[in-house]
């Protein structure tokens, strides 16, 4: 081979390694970036501050690099400063603007919208942020971003009109119940808690939300937000007077203290507690946590005193990274010959080892299949066997039904004919008797009508090999074939089958609710909603039609709301009625699954 044809084929294969490298290099980048995230979901600050510093901003992609400075905008807000936070926060948000990466960039807003609603500075004016994301979520028709929208709405009202607050936490719900996201839904339900806890006279409300949100957050382990949902029931326990109860709490919440600011959380938690014994009347232990107080007030002045000079050691460390990769990139090129043979060694073996995984995935699937198979015989044995528990029971339904028309039916139409004939023959009866004629008459009428109407109505089912979901959308399309009513029905994670008896019950549910809607509200549309999330199933039916006051409802026997209200919580689940006069009625149902 020449000498020149060498030299071809050197640089070949320098090109090649040299994009092996970058890719590998970018590859790594980005799993810093992954990892950084998680480290900030589990409000890891100083770990997350570590790999952060060690990534290499030049070989991020361009919406890398924007994510890059969302986690550094994140990691200085829980480090407390948010000016850094701020500046960060808004380049991100002009990166991803210029890629037209929109969603992200309306993201980002909901990161800025608490930053300044916190801040108590009036010239830091959230709301135009606000209306951003909001004009966004609303061109999207995204009921995920809509729900994150209404909440940040009502944290902003809070402090100035708690019932707007209120009016938009629960339009949060209403959206969120579309989705599924229950850890959403728990968050919603923390801040309803807030907003009735601290801003209204309505503690029972405020504890009832709590609950809801704390029993998300066990079952995640989501300790920051369930040390947040201690202090909030202390906080209730210490407005009624119940200064053991509230420092009872103060102290779980003490035993698993947030990570998420934590020297300021801390310092709060002590104020509080401070005031709690105070007034109780306990000044050696209220002097004893307001020195605590103190302690972590001068410790967070002390972290201000010290931010100078960790930027300066910041800013050092980048200079000497940079001189780093500056070495390190000169250097490079003289082990590419080394690396090609090594990457070579190590793409074979990883053909290897993949022909081997992928021989032994194919065993593993055809077991599976044959599983499958199994499962879905026995399965099919246990649909047909409910199939025919509800015929008979359906078929018992009918022949009452038809008893009911052949003999009571034919009973009333044959003294019908008598009365015809003593109508014609009634000449010589005096007035009264002919009154009492056409009563009676008028009376055997409705009687005859009635037995037609039980005889000949239909009785709509859940059948097993059916499921709730058709059950729900057959009945929808009857209802709605009228052109009076129009009932759409949406469904979200209803992939799998429910307990048939549960998907009765559901079904019957939905049934009265529409009927109740049909008879009274004069509504032109209505919607279903279906959503099964974690161990719970969701139920809200919204029409638009004249609503009612809530507060009017009162207990009756037989069916409508409170006969609902009992079923339902029966198997332990709630159901939530809200309604504005002329502007239709929403009934949201939750339940667990067993």
């Amino acid at each position: 081979m020449e000498p020149a044809d060498k030299l071809k084929v050197f640089l070949k294969i320098a090109a090649i390694l040299i994009w092996f490298l970058s890719a590998a290099s970018a590859f790594s980048q980005n799993s810093k970036l992954n990892a950084a995230d998680s480290l900030l979901n589990a409000r890891n600050t100083e770990v997350a501050s570590q790999v952060l510093k060690q990534i290499d901003t030049t070989y991020l992609e361009a919406s890398e690099n924007a994510r890059y400075y969302v986690l550094y905008a994140r990691l200085k807000s829980l480090e407390n400063n948010a000016d850094e936070s701020y500046h960060n926060f808004l380049v991100a948000k002009r990166k991803y603007t210029a890629m037209d990466s929109l969603e992200q960039a309306a993201a980002v807003n909901l990161h800025i919208i608490p930053l300044l609603t916190s801040s108590g500075n009036k010239d830091l004016d959230p709301q135009p942020y606000m209306n951003e994301y909001l004009e966004y979520a609303r061109d999207k028709n995204d009921p995920a971003m809509l729900a994150k929208a209404y909440m940040q709405l009502g944290t902003i009202f809070i402090n100035s009109d708690v019932q707007k607050t209120i009016q938009y936490y629960r339009q949060a719900i209403r959206e969120n119940l579309k989705t599924g996201d229950s850890l959403m839904n728990a968050k919603i339900h923390h801040n309803l808690g807030v907003a009735f806890g601290e801003m209204t006279p309505q503690k029972d409300s405020a504890m009832h939300h709590y609950e809801i949100a704390l029993k998300e957050y066990k079952k995640r382990d989501l300790t920051d937000f369930i040390s947040y949902i201690y202090n909030n029931k202390a906080s209730i326990f210490k407005q009624t007077r119940e200064y053991d109860s509230a420092i009872a709490y103060y102290k779980k919440a003490e035993a698993i203290a947030p990570r998420e600011f934590e020297k300021e959380n801390k310092r709060l938690l002590y104020d509080h507690m401070a005031n709690a014994f105070e007034l109780k009347g306990d000044y050696e232990n209220a002097y004893k946590y307001l020195k605590l107080e103190n302690t972590y007030h001068d410790s967070i002045q002390q972290s201000e005193q010290n931010k100078a000079m960790l930027d300066i050691q910041t800013k050092y460390e980048v200079e000497k990274k940079e001189n780093e990769n500056l070495r390190l990139k000169q250097n490079r090129i003289w082990l590419l010959g080394a690396l090609a043979t090594l990457l070579l060694i190590l793409l074979v073996a990883l053909l290897a080892y993949k022909n081997t995984r992928s021989q032994k995935k194919i065993a593993e699937k055809e077991i599976e299949v044959q599983k499958q198979k199994l499962e879905n015989v026995l399965k099919q044995q246990e649909l047909a066997g409910i199939d025919a528990m509800i015929e008979g029971q359906e078929k018992e339904r009918q022949r009452i039904a038809n008893d009911l028309h052949d003999n009571l039916g034919s009973l009333l139409a044959t003294l019908k004919l008598h009365f015809q004939n003593m109508k014609i023959r009634k000449d010589g009866l005096k007035e009264e008797e002919d009154r009492l004629i056409r009563q009676t008459d008028m009376l055997l009428d409705e009687a005859y009508q009635e037995v037609r109407n039980i005889a000949h109505a239909k009785n709509a089912g859940v059948h097993a090999q059916e499921g709730l979901l058709p059950a729900v959308k057959n009945f929808a399309s009857k209802v709605s074939a009228s052109n009076k009513l129009i009932i759409e029905v949406e469904d979200n994670g209803m992939d799998e089958r429910l307990e048939n008896s549960l998907e009765i019950l559901i079904f019957r549910i939905i049934q009265e609710l529409i009927t109740n809607v049909i008879k009274h509200s004069g509504a032109s549309e209505a919607s279903i909603y279906l959503t099964h999330h974690g161990d719970e199933i969701s139920i809200m039916v919204e029409d638009n039609g004249k609503g009612f006051d809530p507060g009017m409802l009162r207990p009756k026997e037989g069916m409508g709301i409170y006969s609902i209200q009992k079923r339902v919580e029966h198997r332990g689940g709630s159901v939530d009625v809200e309604s504005i006069p002329e502007k239709g009625t929403s009934v949201i149902i939750n339940m667990p699954l067993s």
